[in-house]
C-alpha cells in the first residue's frame, strides 16, 4: 500500500465525516418517507371508519323513525277501533273483544321484535368493538415488523456504504476535493428535503388528530343512537 502524505491524512476524516452525514440524511429521509406513508394510510382508514359509523347511525335513526311512525299509526287505528267499540252493541261486543285481544297480541309481538332488534344491535356493537381491537393489534404488530425490516435494511445499507467508501478512498484519492464538494451539495439538498418531509409529517399528524376527533364524534353519535333505541 503506497504511503500518503500528511495533507491527505488530514483530509480523509473530512471525507468520512461528509459521507457519514450523507448516509445519515438518506437514512432520515427513508424513515420519514415510511412514517408519512403510514400516516396517510391511517388517515384513509380513519375516514373509512367515520363513513361506516355515520352510515350505521343513520340506519339506526331511520329504523327508529320508522318504528315511531308505525306506532303512531297503530295508536290512530286503535282510537278508531275504540270509537267503533263504543258505537257497537249487542252481539258485536264479543267480536270486538276478540279484535281487541288480537290487537294486544300484535302489539306484544311488535314489542318483542323491538326487544330482539335492540339485542341484535347490541351484539353487533360488541362485534364491531372486538373487530376494531383486533385490527389495532394487527396494525401494531405489522408496524413493528416494518420497523424491524427498515432497521435491518438500514444496517445493511450502512455497512455496504462503509465498505464502498473505504474502497473509494483507497482507490481514488485524486478526485477527493470534487467528491467532497459534491457530497456537501447533496447533503444540503437532502437536509432540505428532510426538513420539508418533517414539516409534512407534522402536518399529517395534526390532520390525523383532527380526523380521529371526527371519528370519535361519529362513534358517540352511534352510541347515542343505540342508547336511545
Amino acid at each position: 500500500m503506497p504511503a500518503t502524505d500528511s495533507s491527505e491524512e488530514n483530509e480523509a476524516p473530512t471525507l468520512l465525516s461528509t459521507r457519514h452525514r450523507k448516509k445519515q440524511a438518506d437514512h432520515d429521509s427513508q424513515l420519514l418517507a415510511n412514517r408519512i406513508a403510514l400516516l396517510k394510510k391511517e388517515e384513509e382508514k380513519a375516514w373509512k371508519k367515520i363513513q361506516q359509523t355515520k352510515k350505521r347511525a343513520e340506519e339506526i335513526l331511520h329504523m327508529r323513525e320508522e318504528n315511531e311512525r308505525k306506532t303512531q299509526e297503530r295508536v290512530a287505528n286503535s282510537k278508531k277501533a275504540s270509537e267503533a267499540q263504543r258505537k257497537a252493541m249487542g252481539e258485536r261486543s264479543k267480536q270486538e273483544e276478540r279484535a281487541r285481544m288480537n290487537r294486544v297480541h300484535k302489539v306484544e309481538e311488535e314489542m318483542q321484535r323491538k326487544i330482539e332488534g335492540v339485542a341484535a344491535v347490541r351484539r353487533e356493537k360488541q362485534v364491531l368493538r372486538k373487530d376494531l381491537q383486533k385490527q389495532r393489534h394487527v396494525e401494531i404488530e405489522r408496524n413493528r415488523e416494518k420497523r424491524r425490516e427498515i432497521k435491518d435494511q438500514s444496517d445493511a445499507l450502512k455497512a455496504r456504504h462503509e465498505r464502498e467508501n473505504r474502497k473509494k478512498i483507497m482507490d481514488n484519492r485524486s478526485t477527493y476535493d470534487k467528491k467532497v464538494k459534491d457530497e456537501q451539495s447533496a447533503i444540503k439538498r437532502r437536509e432540505k428535503e428532510v426538513a420539508k418531509m418533517e414539516r409534512k409529517e407534522l402536518e399529517l399528524i395534526q390532520q390525523l388528530k383532527r380526523t380521529q376527533v371526527l371519528q370519535k364524534q361519529a362513534f358517540q353519535k352511534l352510541e347515542e343512537a343505540l342508547n336511545v333505541t
